[in-house]
C-alpha cells in the first residue's frame, strides 16, 4: 500500500477517521482512490490541534495549513448544488441520502446503526426512508411466507355477516361500530382491536396513482363516503380515525381536480 494511503488510513481527523471506516466497510478500494486524489490536490499542511481533544490530527481537508471550515463546505456544496439546480442542499442531506439508498438496497437495520454510529434503531429510522416500491416488494415478500406457513388465513367457504347483524339493524355499512375503509371497488371492516389497516387506500396515497375523467364518478363516490366516515369517527370520538378519512377525502378531492384538468 503507498505511504499516504497507509498514512491517511492511520491518522485523520475524528470525523474523517469515522467516514473513512464507513467507507472501508462498504467500497474500501474507491474510498481510498479518493484519498488519494484529495491528499495529491490539497495544499501541504502540519497536524493541527482537535477542536474537541486538543491533540494534533492529520486533518484529511486542509487549505493553506488550514482545517477546512464548516462554513466553507456549506458554501461549496451550495455552489455545486445551485450548478446542478438543486436548492437548499446542506451536507446532512447527504447523510439522508446515503441512508436512504443504503435501505433501498436492502441493507438491513442493523447494519444501517452500525454504518451511521446509532445508539438506537428509532434514530436510524428517521434517517432511511423507504420507497414506496420497496415498501410493497417488502409487504408482499412477507405476506408470500406468511401464507406459505400458515396457510389460508379465512376459510374460503365462509359466509360473511350481514350488515344488519353488526350495524344494530341498519342495513348501510357506514353505521357498523368498526374501524372502516372505503374502497374505490367496496369497502374493508375491521374490529376495533384490529385497529385500522395499514394497507387501507395505499395506493390512493401512492405519488404512482393515476386516473381520468373515466374514473370521476368513481372518485367523487368514495370521496363522499370519506366525509360521511369522516363524520361516523369524529362522533364515537375516534379522532385518528376521523382524521385518517379526512385526509382520504383532501386527497381524493385533489386527484378529481387533476382528472377534471385532464
Amino acid at each position: 500500500m503507498p505511504a499516504r494511503r497507509a498514512h491517511a488510513r492511520a491518522a485523520p481527523g475524528a470525523y474523517h477517521a469515522r467516514l473513512l471506516q464507513v467507507h472501508q466497510l462498504v467500497q474500501a478500494e474507491e474510498a481510498l482512490a479518493l484519498l488519494d486524489k484529495i491528499t495529491e490536490h490539497r495544499s501541504p499542511g502540519r497536524p493541527l490541534p482537535h477542536p474537541r481533544t486538543g491533540k494534533l490530527a492529520d486533518f484529511l481537508l486542509t487549505h493553506q495549513g488550514r482545517r477546512v471550515s464548516a462554513h466553507t463546505l456549506r458554501g461549496e456544496l451550495h455552489h455545486a448544488s445551485a450548478e446542478a439546480g438543486i436548492t437548499a442542499a446542506t451536507p446532512h442531506q447527504l447523510r439522508h441520502t446515503y441512508a436512504t439508498a443504503l435501505v433501498n438496497s436492502g441493507v438491513s437495520l442493523q447494519a444501517l446503526m452500525a454504518l451511521l454510529r446509532h445508539v438506537s434503531a428509532e434514530m436510524s429510522l428517521r434517517y432511511g426512508r423507504l420507497f414506496d416500491a420497496t415498501v410493497r416488494e417488502e409487504y408482499e415478500r412477507a405476506l408470500t411466507l406468511a401464507k406459505a406457513q400458515l396457510g389460508p388465513v379465512l376459510p374460503a367457504n365462509r359466509t360473511a355477516l350481514p350488515i344488519t347483524a353488526i350495524s344494530g339493524g341498519s342495513t348501510s355499512w357506514q353505521d357498523a361500530p368498526l374501524i372502516k375503509s372505503r374502497l374505490a371497488g367496496g369497502y374493508c371492516l375491521r374490529t376495533a382491536a384490529q385497529g385500522p389497516c395499514a394497507y387501507a387506500n395505499i395506493c390512493e396515497h401512492c405519488p404512482n396513482f393515476r386516473n381520468d375523467p373515466g374514473f370521476l364518478p368513481i372518485l367523487a363516490a368514495q370521496r363522499a363516503d370519506a366525509e360521511t366516515l369522516a363524520a361516523d369517527a369524529h362522533a364515537r370520538g375516534w379522532e385518528n380515525e376521523a382524521a385518517r378519512h379526512r385526509k382520504l377525502a383532501e386527497r381524493l378531492g385533489l386527484l378529481i381536480t387533476q382528472a377534471q384538468a385532464s
